[in-house]
C-alpha cells in the first residue's frame, strides 16, 4: 500500500514539473480574462426617486423609489466641500493610490489577527464603491481580497472624479436615504452645492456609521465625529479660523425633513411622459409656484361656498417661454378630484377665442377697430346664438364687441371670415385638442362649442405676445433646456397690437370704472370666457412680460350658477397678477405694419364723401381697403325737413338734401335703444311714394288687452300659451319679444310657446324690416 501511494506521488511530481508552467499560463490568462470583465457595464442599477427641481434647482417635488428609498440619480460631480470632507474623513491618499492602500491594509491584517475580530477595515472609497456594488456582502478574508482585485480594476475604468460621484450617490446615509443628494434635501432642505462646511462634514461621517443619525439617534457622538473631522480640515488648512469656529457652533438636524410636495400636478405629468426615476429640471420658479398656488387655495374658500371646488393657474414668461407656475388644481384633503390636473384637461372654451377672431379679421381686412357689427336676434341655419345679457344693441362697434363679449357680432363675423379658415388658425398656434373638422363645431366654435386646455389657451396667447414683442415665437415649454423651435409670426403684427389694445377695455372686477386714470395703474390684456350651463369659467391676462391664465369650476363638468369668467375666475387673476413684479411696459406699436385712415365717426369704416363727423386713426394697413361707409346716405326732403320728398310732387331745386345716417329696419329698431340721437327717416310727404296699406304681417294672438288665465300642472306650475301670427309672405322671419325680453325667432309657420306670470305685458313682434306690432295683454 505504501509503495502505491508512493508511486502516485512521484507520478504526480513528475507531471507537476512537465505541465507547471503550462498550468500557470493557463491559471494566468484565466485570471487575466476575470480581471478584464470583472466589472459589470452598469455598476450600480438601483430604481431611483423621480426629482422635480425648479429652474434655479430648488426641491420642488420627489417621489420614493420603487424599492422604498429615497435615492437620487447619481450625480456626476461632487461638490468640492463634501469632496474635501469625504477624502478626508474616508480616504486621504484616495488621489495618489490606484485603488488600494497596501500599507493601510497590512496593518488591519494584523491589527484584527491579534485581536481575534474585525476592528479595521482600511477599505479604500474604491472598495467601498464595490462594497456597495456588491449590496454589503459579509466581511470576510476572501471578501477583501476579491474587493482589492475589483478596486484595481475600477480605478482602471474610472477616473478619481467618477469613483468619488459614484461613492457619494451610493452610500448609506441613515433610514432609507441613500446618496449626497438624498441625504442633503431631507437633513438640510438644500443641494449638496449649497452646503455649508459643518453640513459638508456631518455627511461626510455618516457612510462610517449611517445608523447616528436614524433619525435623531447618537447625535453626541455623530457630533463628536463632525467636530474631528472639521478640527481636521482646519489643521490641513482647507478652513481658516473663522470659519472652523463657525463651524463648530452649528446644530446638527434632527430627524429627516420630509420633502418639498409641490407642483404636484406637472410631477404626475413628467412621469405620464415617461420620466420616472429621473431628476427633472423644471421651468417653474418655486416662490412664484407657492405663491399662486395659495393664491387659489385662499380663492377655493370663496368658491367653495357656491360649491365650485376645482382650479388650474398657469403663469409663462413671454421673452422665454418658460411656464413659471403650473398649479394644476387645488391642493386640499377637502377638495374632490383634485387629483385631476385641470390645466391639461379639455373644456369648453367659452369665449376666450373671441380676440383671435378679432386679429384674424383685422389682418383679412374684413373690419377696423371701430367698425359696426350686427348686433340683432339672428338665426344662421339652425343655430341661434344669444349675448349673454339676451339684450340686443342694433350695431356695436367691433373692439366694443370684443371688450363686452359680445356673441352675436362675433358669430356674424366668424361667418364672415370663415369658419374652416378660423379652425386652422386655431391648429397653427397649438390648440390640438380642436382636432375635429370645422363643420362638426359649425358657429359655435368661436362661443365655446369646442374644447380647450389651459395650457392650449396659455400658449396660443403666448405666441401672439411673442410674435409681437419678438417677430416669431417659441410658445410655451415646462422643461429647462427645452424650448419649442421659432416659428415666424402667423398674424399681422399690427393686428395683433389692435387686439391687445381692444383686450385692456374690459372692466376689471371689484375696481373703479376709470381705473386706467391712476397712474399706478398697468395696462393690462385681458379677457373671460364661460361655457354653456357655467360648467367653466376663464380668464387670461397678457402684458408684454407674463401671460397669466386661470380656469376655475367642478372638475366632474357639474354646472353652477354664478361660475362664470368675470366672477369666478377674473379676481383669481387679478390676485395672481399682484404677485407678480410687472415692469408697466406696454407693447410697442409696429408702425411699419400700421397707417393712417379717415374712418366715419358713428361707423368706423371708411369715411366716404357723405360722412361729416370723421377721425384719423392709426389701423392695420390690411384694413385700408376695408369698404366705405355705407349708412350715410343723402336723401331728398321739403324744406322744412319734415317729408322725405321725390321729383313726383316737388321740383328738385326746392328740396333740401341733407346726409342722413340709415340703419336697416331691425338693427336701427335696437340701436336707438342705445343712442337716443339717432334719428329714423322722415316720413314720405303724402303723394311723394306709393306705400302699402297692408301690413307684412299681424299677431293673431293673443288678441289686443285681453285677459287670459292659465292653467296649473300637476306640479302647481303656470301653464304655457302659444303666441301666433300671421305673415303676408312665406320669406319673412319674425322676431318675438316678451317685456322687451327676447323670446325667439319664427319663419314659415309663426308660433311660439311663452310663460308669462301674473300680471300686464307687451308683446311685439318685428319683421326683418323693421316692421313692428306690439299687444298688450294681462294673465290672471
Amino acid at each position: 500500500m505504501d509503495a502505491m501511494i508512493a508511486f502516485f506521488v512521484a507520478r504526480l511530481l513528475q507531471l507537476w514539473k512537465i505541465y507547471r508552467r503550462k498550468l500557470f499560463l493557463f491559471l494566468t490568462a484565466v485570471f487575466v480574462i476575470w480581471f478584464v470583465d470583472c466589472l459589470p457595464d452598469r455598476l450600480f442599477d438601483d430604481p431611483t426617486s423621480t426629482v422635480l427641481l425648479d429652474k434655479n434647482g430648488k426641491l420642488l417635488n420627489a417621489t420614493i423609489a420603487n424599492d422604498g428609498q429615497w435615492r437620487f440619480r447619481p450625480r456626476e460631480k461632487v461638490p468640492y466641500k463634501l469632496a474635501v470632507s469625504m477624502i478626508q474623513f474616508e480616504d486621504r491618499q484616495f488621489l495618489s493610490h490606484s485603488g488600494v492602500n497596501f500599507t493601510s491594509l497590512g496593518r488591519a491584517f494584523f491589527q484584527n489577527l491579534s485581536s481575534g475580530r474585525v476592528v479595521s477595515g482600511a477599505s479604500t472609497i474604491s472598495m467601498q464603491v464595490i462594497r456597495l456594488m456588491e449590496k454589503n456582502p459579509p466581511r470576510t478574508y476572501s471578501q477583501k481580497a476579491y474587493e482589492v482585485f475589483l478596486a484595481l480594476r475600477l480605478e482602471m475604468s474610472y477616473s478619481k472624479k467618477e469613483i468619488l460621484a459614484m461613492y457619494a450617490s451610493n452610500a448609506p446615509f441613515g433610514g432609507n436615504i441613500v446618496g449626497v443628494d438624498a441625504a442633503a434635501w431631507r437633513y438640510f432642505n438644500r443641494s449638496p452645492e449649497k452646503l455649508s462646511w459643518a453640513e459638508s462634514a456631518t455627511l461626510a461621517v455618516l457612510p462610517n456609521a449611517p445608523g447616528l443619525i436614524h433619525p435623531g439617534r447618537n447625535r453626541e457622538a455623530l457630533t463628536k465625529k463632525r467636530n474631528r473631522l472639521l478640527k481636521r480640515l482646519y489643521t490641513c488648512g482647507v478652513i481658516n479660523k473663522t470659519e472652523y469656529e463657525l463651524a463648530l457652533i452649528e446644530q446638527i438636524p434632527d430627524r429627516p425633513a420630509a420633502l418639498q410636495q409641490k407642483a404636484s400636478h406637472l410631477m404626475q405629468r413628467f412621469v405620464s411622459e415617461g420620466k420616472k426615476g429621473q431628476t427633472i429640471t423644471s421651468t417653474v420658479d418655486i416662490d412664484l409656484q407657492t405663491k399662486v398656488a395659495n393664491e387659489l387655495l385662499m380663492h377655493h374658500a370663496y368658491l367653495a361656498k357656491n360649491h365650485i371646488e376645482n382650479g388650474a393657474v398657469i403663469v409663462a414668461s413671454v421673452k422665454t417661454g418658460e411656464v413659471l407656475a403650473y398649479v394644476g388644481n387645488i391642493s386640499s384633503p377637502d377638495v374632490d378630484e383634485t387629483y385631476v390636473d385641470c390645466a391639461v384637461a379639455p373644456r369648453s372654451s367659452g369665449s376666450v377665442l373671441k380676440p383671435m377672431l378679432y386679429a384674424k379679421s383685422l389682418e383679412a381686412g374684413i373690419i377696423t377697430p371701430k367698425m359696426l357689427l350686427p348686433d340683432v336676434p339672428s338665426k344662421f341655419g339652425n343655430f341661434s346664438p344669444l349675448n349673454y345679457a339676451e339684450t340686443y344693441d342694433g350695431y356695436v362697434p367691433a373692439n366694443d364687441a370684443l371688450a363686452r363679449s359680445l356673441n352675436i357680432p362675433f358669430v356674424y363675423l366668424l361667418n364672415n371670415y370663415g369658419l374652416g379658415k378660423f379652425h386652422r388658425n386655431l391648429q397653427q398656434y397649438g390648440f390640438h385638442t380642436i382636432n375635429r373638422p370645422s363643420r362638426h363645431y359649425g358657429l359655435s366654435l368661436i362661443l365655446g362649442g369646442a374644447e380647450i386646455s389651459l395650457e392650449n389657451l396659455t400658449n396660443g396667447y403666448t405666441r401672439m405676445a411673442q410674435e409681437l414683442s419678438m417677430g416669431k415665437s417659441n410658445g410655451i415649454y415646462l422643461e429647462q433646456n427645452q424650448p419649442l423651435a421659432d416659428v415666424s409670426c402667423r398674424t399681422n403684427p399690427a393686428a395683433l397690437f389692435e387686439m391687445f389694445e381692444a383686450m385692456t377695455q374690459l372692466k376689471r372686477p371689484g375696481s373703479d370704472r376709470h381705473w386706467e386714470l391712476f397712474d399706478s395703474s398697468q395696462k393690462i390684456a385681458w379677457k373671460t370666457g364661460t361655457s354653456f350651463g357655467f360648467r367653466d369659467a376663464w380668464s387670461i391676462a397678457i402684458t408684454p412680460e407674463y401671460v397669466v391664465s386661470v380656469w376655475v369650476g367642478n372638475a366632474d363638468g357639474e354646472g353652477r350658477p354664478g361660475l362664470t369668467g368675470f366672477q369666478a375666475a377674473a379676481p383669481l387673476l387679478f390676485r395672481v397678477l399682484d404677485q407678480i413684479s410687472i415692469n408697466g411696459e406696454w407693447f410697442e406699436a409696429p408702425k411699419q405694419e400700421q397707417t393712417s385712415i379717415p374712418i366715419c365717426r358713428e361707423s368706423g369704416m371708411r369715411a366716404n364723401e357723405f360722412c361729416i363727423d370723421q377721425q384719423v386713426i392709426s389701423v392695420p394697413k390690411t384694413c385700408v381697403e376695408n369698404r366705405s361707409c355705407p349708412y350715410h346716405i343723402p336723401i331728398h326732403v321739403d324744406p322744412s325737413e319734415s317729408f322725405r320728398v321725390s321729383d313726383k310732387c316737388m321740383d328738385i331745386f326746392e328740396m333740401n338734401h341733407p346726409v342722413w345716417f340709415v340703419l336697416p329696419p331691425l338693427n336701427a329698431h335696437y340701436y336707438r335703444l342705445h343712442h337716443p340721437n339717432y334719428k329714423d327717416l322722415p316720413p314720405w310727404m303724402e303723394g311723394c311714394a306709393q306705400q302699402s296699406t297692408q301690413a307684412s304681417f299681424s299677431i293673431r294672438y293673443p288678441r289686443n288687452d285681453v285677459r287670459i288665465s292659465l292653467s296649473r300642472d300637476l306640479k302647481g306650475s303656470t301653464g304655457e300659451i302659444i303666441v301666433e301670427a300671421y305673415a303676408r309672405s312665406k320669406s319673412t322671419v319674425l322676431y318675438w319679444h316678451l317685456d322687451n325680453h327676447f323670446l325667439g325667432t319664427t319663419s314659415t309657420f309663426h308660433q311660439m310657446n311663452c310663460s308669462p306670470r301674473q300680471g300686464k305685458h307687451q308683446l311685439t313682434a318685428i319683421d326683418q324690416e323693421g316692421a313692428t306690432q306690439t299687444i298688450s295683454f294681462e294673465v290672471i
